[in-house]
């Protein structure tokens, strides 16, 4: 709350590999670490700073989440 991001901010998705039993799991067939958690991350480019974290659930209330990225 208190770090004030400058105008170059970028968002951008990362997986992080989980080997867990997880429902927020996402399974990717070609990559070595088959299941990961998807996140959603917007960060400072200048400072390198992830100002927000967002993980990636699939679904909003039943509903699929569409064009998330955007």
């Amino acid at each position: 709350m208190a770090y004030i991001p400058n105008e170059h901010t970028i968002t951008d998705e990362q997986l992080v590999v989980f080997r867990g039993e997880c429902p927020l799991c996402v399974f990717i067939k070609s990559k070595q670490g088959k299941y990961r958690i998807k996140l959603w991350v917007a960060a400072d480019t200048k400072n390198f700073y992830a100002c927000n974290i967002q993980v990636y659930t699939g679904e909003t209330d039943g509903v699929r989440v569409k064009k998330q990225g955007l």
